[in-house]
């Protein structure tokens, strides 16, 4: 989190916050599938929570940091980049 250019960055484990669940939530058991599909839900209300707050939100998957990290950070440069421009958030 980097407060004063309100820039958030949340790293989410492909299992956990179910990356492209709607392919393989069928081979999960019931209460599995309920807790992804929670953390789901939970991930989407502060995703639009905190943007309604001013604050600019990155999502970076555990896959891409394995696959590309510097294009990751890369990503995190170019928000606080676009966010020092803009000035300071509300």
């Amino acid at each position: 989190m980097f407060t004063r250019a309100k820039v958030v960055v949340f790293i989410d484990g492909d299992f956990w916050h179910g990356y492209r669940l709607p392919q393989w939530q069928n081979k999960l058991s019931p209460p599995w599938r309920k807790k992804i599909q929670d953390t789901r839900q939970r991930d989407l209300r502060n995703f639009r929570l905190l943007r309604r707050r001013g604050w600019h939100v990155l999502r970076i998957w555990e896959h891409q940091i394995a696959a590309t990290p510097e294009t990751c950070v890369d990503r995190v440069k170019r928000a606080l980049e676009e966010a020092s421009k803009d000035g300071p958030r509300e």
